[in-house]
């Protein structure tokens, strides 16, 4: 039995934490009615199936939906990438999340609780940054007033959420807004291959985001 054993994720993500000073947060402490959670991307093509897909993102896709089931009853956003076949980021990017195919499709455990929690909204996005879908934008409109907390999680760490994050919290800099942008270093990932490091991928991201205001902490407990 391998039990106790850790898998190579959780020995680099504790070396995350500890590089970079991480501690958690108590979930009870950010009250479900003005706290959100916006998860990134969280499809078929980056979990599952598809050249960008990635095994580390499966691995972390356990705590993410975890935390899903603990966020019943928060408001949600649910990002969904999807491209057109003449999509401008496919110049960039090899071809992925197509419209009509597999890979947009939201994985199980999310796709499942759409039809349990009221307050998942699902927005498609056609770059890698949620935040300029008008959309979102509307739907940020609606909630700013009332949410003080944004919780932001999925994939992936280096590309999606550290752009969503990043101007999501310079946006409230230059509104003046007094809120809480806050990533939980166990429910984000990126990928592994050459000329990309996955490892060194996630701390130079997770430390971006903290030399920027962002909350980054270990876990939400």
């Amino acid at each position: 039995m391998r039990k106790n054993h850790k898998s190579r994720r959780e020995e680099v993500l504790e070396k995350i934490i500890k590089e970079l000073n991480l501690s958690h947060v108590e979930l009870n402490s950010l009250p479900l009615k003005n706290t959100a959670l916006i998860v990134v991307d969280m499809v078929v093509g980056f979990v599952e199936e598809g050249i960008l897909s990635s095994p580390r993102v499966k691995e972390m896709s356990t705590n993410l939906l975890d935390l899903n089931n603990r966020t019943n009853g928060y408001n949600k956003v649910y990002f969904v990438d999807s491209h057109n076949e003449d999509a401008e980021e496919l110049k960039a990017y090899p071809s992925h999340c197509i419209v009509n195919t597999r890979e947009e499709e939201l994985i199980d455990g999310l796709k499942e609780s759409i039809s349990k929690d009221y307050n998942i909204k699902v927005i498609k996005k056609n770059s890698t940054n949620g935040f300029h879908v008008p959309e979102f934008k509307s739907w940020l409109d609606e909630v700013v007033n009332k949410i003080d907390n944004f919780i932001i999680v999925g994939c992936v760490t280096d590309i999606c959420v550290l752009q969503f994050s990043l101007t999501l919290k310079t946006y409230f800099n230059q509104m003046n807004l007094n809120k809480r942008v806050i990533v939980p270093a166990n429910c984000v990932e990126t990928f592994d291959i050459p000329g990309h490091p996955g490892d060194e991928m996630n701390l130079f991201a997770l430390g971006n985001m903290k030399s920027n205001g962002i909350e980054v902490v270990s876990e939400l407990i």
